[in-house]
């Protein structure tokens, strides 16, 4: 045989020593691929149960104020993490050992933390509780991954075959844990729809029980022995809490609430937030809370005694009755309330949509959460002669423009320290300008601090769709002090007509024999709206930068948070 083809068969085994076939590399592929599906999915497990964490802050702070750190807390984490695992000493087994530890171990923190955030404040205190609790499960999980992640690579990319693949392993590592992290962050919020579909189903109603469920799940996916010498410390005193509704827990919760002269009667946690029902065994009065801010609330009659309509303790939602005394400038007024039509956007405890009813007006209203509109029909007697629409009001009035209009419409809508952005758009109050009769009236409630830029945006946003407006704040205005806030609610009455309108005296039979009507039906303390459209700009709220009323909220959630700690006290909120 020629020495120049003995020559080619000896190199050949030599070239193709570090070399990977085909078949090799596509299933290498497969794996990398699969090794990045499961990384995604424990990263996605673990951003859930950051969230849930991040939302079990809401009913102590509000969701403005709970919210305002998270996203970048979540995302330094994130990106910590991937930048750092290779550096941290310690195998992925080691790591995993303590995942289920540290989750469990967060969630014991962030309830303990919950009895200080009188002291901690509604600024400081929610950015404190998630660098102690959401920021290390976040870190402690992406490392436990990254490990699992680059341990798998290097098994299917060694060093001797870098050179023909072109990569490395821990190249393909990095690249895979950078990916899916950003992936899970930017991606769709699947944890945030499952959250707010498991809160609806019957077997999880807390996301304190939800967040345990998730805790199970780390045990089970990453057995430790060290979680049976910490899970019965933890774990006890957790379920013997008040945040987790087993049938016991209510009682546990009474016991501290009877203290302060506050007893509860029920709660449920539904997709827009903790629900509750409190009563004041010693003023005597009812509310209805909804995470960190009260829906309304009424004034316990007698024993005995059962009246026609409640006593509301907000004298607001009597206000917003007003609708039926508006005159046009004719002087002219319709009295006929059986013929007459009512749309009442949100709830609440039903005082305004109780009203109306009692007038002979049919009443539909929309609720977005289906545990408010049950909880003010069986705590708060809201009639059930009424038509009820369980949606939201956004694509509600998008389907129902033109179907129907009515004569009157109440927007009330204030949830949480802020109102839902896209219920104060042009487009949306557009939309319910179309859904009025010619003679229409419709009565919007804002609740904020008057002084904000908030404020301004949401009246000139009004005044550019309603040609005709009067705004009336609940109560007097303080005195000028610029170092004080003006935290109230302003009712804006306005017609789909251009024609000025007065409010007619009210008769004896538009009181319902209330005593709170007789004081507050009529309003009384006018706004002048240039003093509110003339500062701050000249922005009106649209769907397209609905983003800079989000960011002129927070001062007033802020506000908000304390004007709630002065009427009830901190360990009422506290204990939820």
């Amino acid at each position: 045989m020629p020495g120049h083809v003995l020559s080619r068969l000896r190199k050949k085994p030599n070239q193709s020593q570090n070399s990977i076939p085909k078949t090799s590399i596509r299933a290498n592929a497969g794996q990398t691929i699969l090794t990045a599906l499961k990384a995604y999915s424990l990263v996605s497990l673990t951003l859930l149960a950051s969230g849930i964490l991040r939302s079990s802050l809401d009913p102590v702070y509000g969701h403005v104020p709970g919210s305002r750190h998270h996203g970048i807390l979540t995302l330094v984490a994130l990106l910590t993490a991937c930048s750092t695992y290779s550096s941290t000493p310690g195998s992925s087994r080691r790591w995993a050992r303590w995942l289920a530890v540290v989750g469990l171990s967060v969630s014991t923190i962030q309830l303990f933390l919950f009895r200080y955030s009188g002291l901690l404040g509604p600024s400081f205190g929610p950015l404190f509780t998630s660098l102690v609790t959401s920021f290390p499960l976040v870190m402690v999980s992406v490392i436990t991954v990254a490990k699992r992640v680059t341990g798998s690579m290097d098994k299917l990319f060694p060093t001797g075959s870098a050179e023909s693949v072109g990569v490395s392993g821990r190249t393909i590592s990095d690249a895979v844990v950078t990916a899916v992290c950003l992936i899970a962050y930017f991606g769709p919020k699947i944890g945030s729809s499952l959250l707010n579909e498991w809160l609806r189903t019957q077997v999880v109603r807390s996301r304190v029980g939800l967040y345990f469920v998730l805790v199970i799940f780390y045990a089970l996916l990453f057995p430790s022995r060290y979680l049976f010498f910490v899970v019965i410390p933890i774990l006890r005193p957790n379920l013997l809490s008040t945040y987790v509704p087993l049938p016991y827990s209510d009682q546990f919760l009474n016991t501290t609430l009877h203290k302060y002269n506050y007893s509860l009667i029920a709660r449920q946690e539904s997709p827009t937030g903790y629900i509750s029902v409190l009563d004041n065994t010693e003023d005597g009065f009812r509310v209805m809370r909804c995470d960190h801010s009260l829906l309304g609330g009424h004034w316990i009659p007698p024993q005995g005694h059962i009246p026609r309509l409640h006593e509301p303790i907000y004298a607001v939602f009597v206000m917003l009755e007003a609708v039926r005394l508006v005159e046009s400038h004719s002087g002219q007024h319709q009295t006929q309330d059986a013929q007459r039509s009512a749309l009442v956007i949100g709830v609440g405890i039903g005082t305004t949509p109780s009203a109306l009813i009692a007038h002979g007006i049919d009443t539909t209203v929309v609720e977005i959460d289906p545990v408010v509109h049950d909880f003010a029909q069986k705590y708060f007697d809201l009639p059930s002669n009424h038509t009820s629409i369980i949606q939201d009001a956004v694509p509600f009035v998008e389907q129902n423009t033109g179907v129907k209009k009515y004569n009157y419409i109440i927007h009330d809508v204030f949830t949480g320290g802020v109102e839902p952005i896209a219920l104060f758009t042009s487009e949306f109050l557009q939309g319910l300008k179309n859904m009025l009769k010619s003679d229409g009236v419709i009565a919007i409630n804002y609740a904020g601090d008057l002084r904000l830029r908030s404020a301004s945006m949401v009246v000139r946003t009004v005044l550019s769709v309603f040609p005709t407006c009067r705004l009336f704040r609940e109560e007097e205005a303080k005195q000028a002090d610029h170092s004080l806030t003006d935290f109230t609610n302003l009712v804006m009455f306005c017609r789909r007509a251009a024609s000025s309108f007065s409010f007619r005296r009210p008769a004896k039979q538009d009181f319902l024999g209330s005593r709170a009507r007789q004081h507050h039906l009529l309003p009384r303390h006018e706004v002048n709206p240039r003093s509110l459209v003339e500062r701050h700009g000249k922005d009106v709220i649209s769907n397209q930068n609905m983003g800079v009323l989000e960011k002129a909220q927070l001062e007033s959630a802020l506000g908000h948070w304390k004007v709630m700690r002065s009427v009830l006290p901190d360990a009422v909120w506290e204990k939820w």
